[in-house]
């Protein structure tokens, strides 16, 4: 049987309280309002990492989908590697919400290459000017530049 997900899971800003020494939140889960059709433009700026990066990007409530390249889906996995650097996805979300985290992808102790995200120190510092949302990550060091991963997401 599965496990039921809280109500709220993608439904408001999830902020991660472990960084006390930090004057700013850090955003462990981001969902972002949107409009029921909404054009997004993904730009990766650059990591500093020895790990992979990349970036889970989701409707997780109500009905609605996620275009990429003529792809459909409710959920995204965009690694910086893999991905081109600049590039847009439309959305269509009946609640007008989209779910935004970073992940990171390194050999776990079996020496399987694993993806995590939403530990413990996890997260995202968020500069906003106007419609546009760039997001500075580390994987999950207490003490961090927060440059492991940089990228943006526009309104458009």
């Amino acid at each position: 049987m599965s496990q039921k997900l809280p109500e709220w899971l993608g439904k408001k800003r999830i902020i991660n309280h472990h960084f006390e020494n930090i004057d700013c939140n850090i955003i462990r889960w981001e969902v972002l309002s949107i409009n029921p059709k909404q054009r997004l433009k993904v730009k990766f700026i650059g990591t500093r990492s020895e790990y992979r990066q990349g970036i889970r990007i989701a409707i997780d409530t109500g009905k609605g989908n996620l275009i990429l390249n003529g792809v459909s889906g409710r959920e995204f996995i965009l690694w910086e590697d893999k991905s081109p650097k600049e590039f847009e996805i439309e959305c269509i979300s009946e609640d007008g919400l989209i779910s935004i985290y970073n992940i990171f992808e390194k050999r776990d102790w079996t020496g399987k290459n694993s993806i995590y995200s939403q530990m413990d120190f996890s997260g995202m510092i968020l500069e906003q000017i106007g419609n546009v949302y760039r997001y500075k990550c580390n994987n999950a060091e207490l003490k961090d530049d927060f440059d492991k991963l940089v990228f943006e997401i526009e309104l458009l």
